[in-house]
């Protein structure tokens, strides 16, 4: 009797047997089941049109350019409703538009906002906008608004106009801290005596700070508190605050010397009523939004990146 062997020798004897030719025919069938796979996936319907969706006007890489982008562009370059527009003028606009695409694509594709400034800013504007677009258009009821003035009343004001004069017994050699607060206290006696100011500078050594000045020479002109604070240290600025007019402040001590404040006229703020705020109420309610979702979307996009900073400034 005739033993079956692995590898039959009568493998195109389709009348017997063949464990060779099953082999075979069973992996020739696995490959052209993978080759028609491949083929189908690569050219299934919808993986790359051959036609112009309804809503495009123009596939440029498989990217649509939408027809009512391409409407309201031609309506916008000539001023004119879409339908009464030249069949000319409408495929320059088109051309336009495919060449604009095409340059957009051409810098992602060298990756231009990576290198050109211009170009991020853009791209980070253009993020934003889109992520705080219902803010934008979100209109606060007037019951929000005057329930937002009531709850930060105390930064509705009018703007204060200061003007004022800073002196200073300046630090140096052979001037003490005790010298300069004695001399600096004696000043101060002084002015509110009602001594004149040139004649007390003269007499204590006094010299102006040089903080209030414009184009070179010291100016004695009204100024916007907000100007006064942006001039001045927290220190000297919270003693300005509360000076009336022909005030002195008490010696201020600071690492140049010690300053004196002479406040010619004050006129202060003056708060606002509801009414007169409501513009920078609107305003200010807006913002705040804008900044809680730029925020929030910040957290979310720190949340899902990798980032890695250099050890110098991780601590």
């Amino acid at each position: 009797m005739r033993r079956p062997t692995l590898v039959d020798q009568d493998f195109f004897d389709v009348r017997k047997p063949s464990v060779r030719r099953s082999m075979t025919l069973l992996a020739l069938g696995a490959v052209t089941g993978l080759v028609l796979a491949g083929y189908g996936l690569f050219t299934a319907k919808g993986t790359r049109s051959r036609r112009v969706p309804a809503e495009a006007v123009a596939l440029v890489n498989q990217r649509p350019i939408l027809r009512s982008d391409f409407m309201t562009q031609t309506q916008t370059q000539f001023f004119l409703p879409f339908a009464q527009t030249r069949y000319a003028d409408r495929k320059k606009v088109l051309q336009d538009m495919i060449d604009e695409e095409l340059m957009m694509q051409r810098g992602l594709e060298i990756d231009l906002p990576s290198y050109d400034p211009n170009v991020r800013s853009a791209l980070v504007a253009g993020v934003e906008l889109e992520v705080t677009a219902d803010v934008l258009a979100l209109q606060p009821s007037a019951e929000e608004m005057r329930a937002y003035y009531e709850e930060h009343k105390a930064k509705y004001s009018s703007e204060g106009l200061m003007r004022l004069r800073e002196l200073v017994a300046k630090s140096g050699p052979g001037r003490s801290a005790a010298q300069l607060r004695d001399t600096s206290e004696a000043a101060v006696a002084a002015l509110r005596k009602g001594d004149a100011l040139e004649a007390v500078m003269k007499a204590f050594g006094l010299v102006d700070s040089g903080r209030f000045m414009d184009a070179g020479h010291i100016d004695t002109g009204d100024m916007f508190q907000f100007a006064v604070k942006d001039k001045t240290d927290a220190v000297t600025y919270q003693a300005a605050t509360g000076l009336k007019d022909g005030e002195v402040s008490d010696p201020i001590p600071l690492a140049d010397g010690v300053h004196l404040l002479l406040m010619i006229s004050h006129r202060f703020p003056v708060p606002q009523s509801f009414e007169e705020a409501q513009n920078r109420v609107w305003t200010d309610i807006k913002t705040e939004a804008q900044a809680r979702v730029r925020g929030a979307n910040l957290v979310y996009l720190r949340n899902r990146a990798d980032i890695m900073i250099a050890p110098e400034y991780t601590k």
